[in-house]
């Protein structure tokens, strides 16, 4: 079964981290990822730009609209994940508390339902992540949840024609879900998400576009059955 592992981190601390303080964090998270490859557990990863980055798209009647900045206004911010393959949710913890956590950070770890990772070329853009956002107080119908996968499938092969489609996957509801945290230098497993809010990540795609603009034009597509969405460029590596 599939497990994402959405790293949250306080990007202030992060921020301050020298150029040895994160050579370092960006070994570590490497020899994680050589584990599960070697495990055979590996599916992909992205490291997410900062907050300051992101757009947020939300629904205002019939209309949309675009604000800077996470969907989530709080210290802790998703950072960036691991799609694992895992036999149990106890194992995919396991995988969680080997990747390089600080006081104020957590991994939250939630089983993944229906997506696709994409294996045909890539047009040469840049890649964005596009988090659905859903409200607890207002659960989708099965009616409702079946028109958004069905419409979801249909923009996956379009935007696979054009060579923007990288990967995407649906999640689990919130009260799947663990979180890990380092605290007292010890690691501590909690029941439920990382942040107690009624909006949560509810799945995500993964797009290869020009620019921002375009990320938005596709997100505003996408988001059928999301009460918003965050726009955020993943990390280009050096």
């Amino acid at each position: 079964m599939k497990y994402l592992l959405m790293i949250n981190t306080d990007e202030s601390a992060q921020a301050t981290l020298g150029e040895r303080e994160l050579a370092a964090l960006v070994e570590r998270h490497t020899a994680v990822a050589r584990a599960l490859q070697a495990d055979g557990k590996w599916v992909s990863a992205a490291r997410l730009r900062f907050g300051v980055d992101a757009r947020t798209i939300r629904r205002r009647g019939a209309d949309t609209v675009v604000v800077d900045g996470p969907f989530a206004e709080s210290k802790e911010v998703l950072g960036g994940f691991y799609l694992i393959e895992a036999a149990s949710k106890e194992e995919a913890v396991q995988w969680a508390k080997k990747l390089p956590l600080r006081e104020r950070g957590s991994v939250e770890v939630r089983p993944a339902r229906t997506g696709a990772t994409w294996r045909g070329p890539i047009s040469a853009g840049r890649q964005f992540a596009v988090l659905f956002i859903a409200d607890s107080d207002k659960p989708l119908s099965r009616v409702q949840m079946f028109d958004a996968i069905d419409a979801h499938y249909e923009l996956s092969l379009e935007l696979a024609a054009q060579g923007k489609f990288v990967s995407s996957r649906s999640l689990e509801p919130p009260p799947s879900a663990a979180t890990v945290r380092w605290q007292n230098g010890e690691h501590v497993v909690t029941d439920g998400p990382f942040a107690e809010t009624k909006e949560f990540v509810a799945g995500y795609f993964v797009i290869a576009c020009e620019g921002s603009d375009e990320a938005i034009a596709w997100a505003r597509r996408l988001m059928v059955g999301s009460d918003a969405c965050e726009v955020r460029p993943v990390w280009e590596s050096a």
